[in-house]
């Protein structure tokens, strides 16, 4: 298929982030076969379908943590073969479903990308990423183990914007969260998006999809396609 694109008001038509024809087999059985996606500038892809439809997986093969059997990845034009796989992973983040927090304080985790890059983050910095993230700065000093599983999860999104990537991969980042911090985080990939970060969200939950507008898409037997209901725009 051609990739389909979601895109928010006013945002450039160029996709920033494309796969074209990704396919993935564990165990001699074909997860994925023809999986294809574009995504631009401050817009929301939500991936919905069952377990063990490979909704996790291609956001895996997005990020270059799993190396497809063909197909191809490009960001800004670049195929993904083309860029040292620890530049493509800085620009294109993945936050996983219960993300570990490092040893340390909540700073420390913020300035961890950075750091294993070569770069180390002032004060202000990390204290600019806790408020784009709604952290409070109190919590900076803290154990990053010991914060909530909706801070942490903040944590991690922030930890990812520490490197500066056009592309955030979130896989089911409500799923372990009462109502209230889920809310929370979809509000914040809300205002991601607005600020022109591309988004990919893997979610079980129609609600929570619904909440995150954007475009919603199915993957089944082996495809990605935007949900029936919602408008493609080509």
């Amino acid at each position: 298929m051609n990739p389909a694109a979601a895109m928010a008001p006013g945002t450039p038509l160029t996709p920033r982030l494309v796969a074209e024809g990704l396919a993935v087999a564990f165990d001699g059985r074909t997860v994925l076969g023809d999986a294809s996606l574009a995504v631009r500038p401050g817009a929301i892809a939500v991936l919905e379908g069952p377990s063990g439809c490979g909704k996790s997986t291609f956001l895996r093969m997005l990020a270059g943590l799993t190396e497809p059997l063909r197909g191809r990845r490009l960001l800004d034009g670049e195929d993904a073969l083309a860029m040292r796989p620890e530049v493509w992973r800085r620009r294109v983040a993945y936050v996983f479903q219960q993300p570990p927090m490092f040893d340390g304080t909540v700073a420390d985790n913020l300035r961890a990308g950075p750091k294993l890059a070569g770069r180390s983050l002032a004060k202000a910095d990390v204290e600019a990423l806790a408020r784009r993230v709604g952290l409070d700065a109190a919590l900076l000093d803290r154990a990053a183990r010991s914060l909530s599983g909706g801070e942490q999860m903040r944590v991690a999104i922030a930890r990812a914007l520490a490197n500066d990537p056009g592309v955030l991969l979130l896989d089911e980042p409500t799923a372990a969260l009462d109502p209230a911090s889920a809310a929370t985080v979809l509000g914040l990939v809300r205002d991601l998006a607005g600020e022109g970060v591309s988004v990919v969200v893997v979610t079980h939950s129609r609600e929570h999809a619904e909440a995150l507008g954007g475009t919603r898409y199915v993957v089944a037997d082996g495809r990605i396609d935007p949900r029936p209901e919602d408008p493609c725009t080509p």
